[in-house]
């Protein structure tokens, strides 16, 4: 009797430390979690990233604070070559040549051509102009006034350069295309950018933005002979480009073009 009573006692003894042993080892595990979940919360804390917010969201906020704090400088001008509208003096064949003008200039910037005096030869320009209009002839019917869309599609298919067409644009948009490297071409009416040099009745023209500092934009104004480097006020430019509206249909727009 003695013996069993011994043996029952050591069997109650050892299944005791067994289950004290297994209580320890699950408060152990629970007590392990706990602290791994702190630990990784404090960390992701201290990275500054929101428990709440989803990677992805995090990714477009930066890219959307890049894109509003970009900075340009104060002012910008782009070495483009500058071609008049009406090479050799010939009004006669170039009257309505200020598209492949503008064209023209921005091949010659694309292709990083020099020339002295940093203007295209005359010669040059006035076989360039005299090859875009026949080809607009044959294309299109005749040598029409291009629209900033029409421009773009135009040196697509002449150049193989793709256009970019901004719409309600402001001065912001000029000084950031002009200030990564890219030329502008901007709708005008020719009076209202009150140049004395044009003659006397208005019509529509197509400019060339090259440049820009804190009153105004720098130009290659193909129509005029004070063309080269010709600065006009944004007042003035936004006073031109508005005028074309009632003509062309367009509002305030800009081209660039890329290879």
């Amino acid at each position: 009797m003695k013996y069993k009573k011994y043996h029952k006692s050591k069997k109650w003894e050892i299944n005791k430390i067994i289950v004290i042993s297994l209580v320890f080892v699950i408060l152990a595990g629970v007590t392990f979690g706990i602290f791994r979940y702190y630990q990784t919360t404090f960390r992701t804390f201290e990275k500054g990233l929101s428990l709440d917010l989803a990677p992805e969201t995090i990714a477009t906020n930066n890219q959307n604070s890049e894109i509003t704090t970009k900075v340009v400088p104060e002012s910008k001008d782009l070495l483009v070559p500058y071609a008049p509208q009406a090479p050799l003096s010939n009004w006669a064949v170039h009257e309505e040549s200020c598209e492949e003008a503008a064209a023209y200039m921005y091949r010659s910037y694309l292709e990083n051509i020099s020339y002295p005096a940093n203007r295209v030869p005359d010669a040059e320009a006035d076989t360039a102009f005299r090859a875009m209009k026949a080809w607009q002839v044959s294309h299109y019917g005749k040598e029409p006034d291009l629209t900033m869309t029409a421009l773009g599609e135009f040196a697509r298919s002449y150049y193989g350069y793709t256009p970019t067409v901004l719409k309600n644009i402001t001065a912001e948009d000029i000084k950031v295309a002009v200030s990564d490297g890219h030329p502008v071409i901007v709708p005008v009416m020719t009076h209202s950018l009150e140049n004395t040099m044009y003659g006397p009745v208005s019509v529509y023209h197509v400019l060339l933005i090259k440049g820009y500092d804190a009153t105004g934009v720098i130009t290659n104004d193909a129509g005029v002979g004070n063309g080269p480097n010709h600065h006009y006020t944004w007042e003035i430019l936004w006073q031109a480009i508005d005028a074309q509206t009632a003509k062309m249909n367009q509002g305030r727009e800009m081209l660039y073009l890329t290879k």
